[in-house]
């Protein structure tokens, strides 16, 4: 197993990603996002590809080297290094745990006939049949949604005074992050991240995911007959509020995320104002996605002398 080796296939990966995504740019956000939940998934199944499955033995030229490992002496330090980046990734989650625990224990059940009517209404829309509590906060910011077993979507204590469409397409846009379960995303990219927190390539390919996942709720919501133009107000007054209010920490999928809205906002009003259509598979993209992963994975490089394919010793160049 070689890691420097290892860790190229990961950005390979994510270049692969790029450029597959680039030819998918006229489709729906949901298949982008599929694409590079692919590749998130391709970063953590990499490495067991290469130690589970027959190598895939592909020839360089005789004077080709594999990447050196790092000297044996200096391993304990590598893995040192490595485990107090993962501890700092995981510390930084645990303030939005802590908070998400909070605003559950003391947040607002929002039991209003009315409210709860456009809540069955979006549910509706959303496609979502399980029980959904909806609560209110001053400590959120911006709308958020998490929970698997038990979802809860919480909004902020502003909401209140919001109007009925606002406050139904924002209920619509959160339900789609239930239906999606994109609370199960979240964690598998928080895992990437801590495993590879040093990596580029993952930062870009989870960032990627975050924008590609609120596009494809932004969809969804216009696909309920939403004008484009009034959803993106509602979405920067939103940002605009939190900004001058409460800054909250919480974990989960949120509406308005600042990282995202800007090009979800130019993507939106860019578009020729009919929703994309996704493919009516994804089969072949889930086959491509394997395809490559296993590619990746079980590449192994072997040197050729002459005629003769010189296989590397069990363990080199992999």
């Amino acid at each position: 197993m070689n890691l420097t080796l290892d860790l190229a296939k990961v950005a390979l990966l994510a270049a692969g990603g790029w450029a597959f995504a680039a030819t998918l740019r006229h489709t729906a956000a949901s298949a982008r996002h599929d694409l590079w939940l692919l590749v998130i998934l391709g970063v953590m199944l990499v490495p067991a590809a290469e130690l589970l499955l027959p190598p895939l033995y592909v020839i360089v030229p005789a004077t080709w080297e594999a990447p050196g490992q790092p000297p044996a002496r200096w391993l304990p330090l590598v893995l040192g290094v490595w485990a107090l980046g993962v501890l700092v990734w995981a510390a930084r989650l645990a303030p939005g745990l802590v908070a998400l625990r909070r605003i559950a224990r003391s947040g607002e059940r929002w039991s209003d006939p009315a409210v709860l009517g456009a809540l069955a209404e979006a549910a509706r829309l959303a496609g979502v049949t399980r029980p959904v509590t909806l609560l209110r906060s001053s400590e959120v910011p911006v709308p958020a949604t998490w929970g698997l077993r038990r979802p809860v979507i919480a909004l902020p204590a502003a909401a209140a005074g919001w109007t009925a469409e606002r406050l139904r397409l924002v209920l619509v846009h959160e339900l789609v992050h239930v239906r999606r379960q994109d609370v199960m995303v979240e964690a598998l990219l928080w895992l990437a991240g801590a495993l590879y927190w040093f990596h580029p390539a993952v930062w870009l390919a989870a960032g990627r995911v975050r924008l590609e996942r609120e596009r494809a709720c932004d969809e969804a919501v216009l696909a309920t007959g939403a004008r484009a133009s009034d959803y993106c107000g509602h979405l920067v007054d939103i940002m605009r509020a939190a900004t001058r209010g409460a800054r909250g920490a919480v974990v989960g999928a949120t509406m308005a995320a600042p990282c995202t809205l800007e090009r979800r906002v130019r993507a939106l009003l860019a578009g020729p104002g009919a929703v994309p259509t996704r493919p009516r598979s994804g089969i072949p993209l889930l086959l491509v996605g394997a395809v490559l992963i296993y590619a990746l994975g079980a590449l192994a490089p072997c040197a050729s002398g002459g005629s003769e394919v010189v296989r590397p010793p069990a363990g080199v160049g992999r």
